[in-house]
């Protein structure tokens, strides 16, 4: 889909909703609240949505209070965008919303999204989310502001680790420096997303690692953290990002597995790769998705269910790899 399809629309809409999605990381946050500052300086009036609190890390970002969980009654918006959103699924209680507006956009880089928008901006080259909305405010509005320049630069360097992971290209150090040339102090918003931990997440990181196991010849690795874990330690759902990293940056270890109990049962997991698995594969065979190296599903199941049935589909992937 070309970009100008996708200007054209915001360019003939006024009232916009834009909808992030659920367990919401920097890509998807930065990526609406960058998204707004452009279209709110265009006149558009704009509401942000998202099911799930914004993780606190991320309430250093330009207007994360404004997002909002739903509406009571739906509004017919003249448009209705999913950001970062590979399927439909991933817009939770707010796809009402979505489904309500009267044009919808899809804007988005992962390789598994289901194209279910009017119109579609999927990007798989892009290394994140907020590569797309950058060439969007720069077409839209010729400027982008410090705020709008610092919700990027926490979407671009979220979704490559910093750009460390096997996503980053060439362009997304492009975007880095003209964001930087925008006013974003790196050093400091280096210092909130990865050097800053409450104690209560430093005890829960022990609880975690404690729970490590490793199989088949200590090439996966699975932790997990359970509702007692965060209760004992006083630590947040939103403290548990990045833990996962600690069992595949283990030397030998080609997937790395996270389980999460969630308070209303679920777990969530996590799954990582150093390249030669395809993760989202692995995802997919629990109804989620994701990149090569780093995707996520959800189970409803109980834990002890769930690191099994993993731990099985985990052994046959990497079994057909070595054949």
């Amino acid at each position: 889909m070309k970009i100008n399809t996708v200007l054209r629309q915001l360019q003939q809409s006024r009232y916009i909703a834009v909808i992030a999605h659920i367990q919401p990381d920097g890509d998807t946050i930065g990526s609406c609240l960058a998204l707004a500052e452009f279209l709110e300086a265009e006149g558009k009036k704009i509401t942000l949505y998202c099911q799930d609190k914004v993780p606190s890390p991320l309430e250093f970002l330009n207007g994360y209070d404004k997002f909002r969980n739903s509406e009571e009654e739906v509004t017919a918006y003249d448009l209705s965008i999913a950001v970062d959103c590979s399927d439909i699924d991933r817009l939770g209680n707010c796809y009402e919303i979505f489904k309500a507006g009267k044009h919808t956009i899809n804007i988005d880089h992962h390789k598994s999204n289901t194209l279910f928008a009017d119109i579609n901006l999927v990007d798989t080259n892009a290394a994140a989310t907020g590569e797309i909305i950058y060439r969007i405010g720069r077409e839209l509005t010729g400027h982008i502001n410090k705020y709008a320049a610092e919700a990027l630069y926490t979407a671009i360097s979220t979704d490559t680790g910093s750009f460390c992971y096997g996503n980053t290209t060439s362009n997304s150090y492009r975007i880095a420096a003209q964001l930087v040339d925008y006013g974003v102090d790196i050093e400091r918003i280096t210092t909130i997303l990865y050097k800053r931990n409450r104690l209560e997440r430093i005890r829960l990181l022990g609880r975690a690692l404690n729970s490590l196991a490793l199989y088949e010849n200590n090439t996966i690795a699975i932790m997990a953290i359970t509702r007692e874990d965060l209760a004992a330690t006083g630590a947040m759902e939103s403290e548990i990002e990045s833990m996962v990293n600690y069992a595949i940056n283990i030397i030998g270890v080609e997937i790395g597995i996270l389980l999460k109990e969630a308070e209303d049962g679920t777990i969530r997991i996590s799954f990582r790769s150093k390249g030669r698995i395809d993760v989202s594969k692995l995802a997919g065979c629990f109804g989620g998705g994701g990149h090569h190296a780093a995707a996520g599903a959800s189970m409803q199941v109980d834990i002890h269910q769930a690191r099994k049935q993993i731990l099985t589909a985990a052994r046959e992937i990497l079994g057909a790899m070595e054949q």
